[in-house]
């Protein structure tokens, strides 16, 4: 099946509900960074759909679709999306992300050499459909190096 995801489109898909998108982050700094049961956490909020961060936190990171995901790359993976009413868990003020946590880049480099590479293609699109749809990342720009 041809993956049909959109590398420089928007990351999140047109017609979102209003509802409060539930999302996850993990604690990159503080009293509750690097402590197993209190790492990660999941809530919602206003704006919540918005890629961001909150004080010592990393990225917001979303749920992809199941649906939405084989569609677009013919790979199962993804879960369903929940979606509150009012906020859920607990409440930190929004941190804007700066500007290298917003996009990257993809870089084609040379395919390997060897009989064991004679069918390789590459991970395709996947991977970086992934980074767009788990934390709203775009693509920057796309590099060939070494060709």
């Amino acid at each position: 099946m041809a993956m049909q995801g959109d590398l420089f489109g928007d990351p999140k898909p047109a017609g979102r509900r209003a509802a409060l998108e539930v999302h996850e982050h993990c604690f990159i700094r503080g009293p509750k960074a690097n402590k197993s049961w209190l790492y990660k956490f999941s809530h919602s909020h206003e704006c919540g759909e918005v890629p961001h961060q909150h004080p010592d936190t990393g990225p917001a990171s979303y749920t992809i679709d199941k649906d939405e995901w084989f569609r677009e790359t013919g790979m199962r993976g993804g879960g369903k999306k929940k979606f509150t009413k009012e906020p859920t868990g607990e409440q930190f003020p929004i941190v804007e992300l700066e500007e290298w946590q917003k996009s990257f880049e993809i870089v084609v480099g040379p395919m390997p050499k060897g009989k064991q590479f004679e069918n390789a293609t590459g991970p395709g699109i996947a991977l970086p459909l992934r980074l767009i749809k788990t934390f709203g990342m775009t693509v920057s720009a796309i590099k060939n190096a070494g060709r």
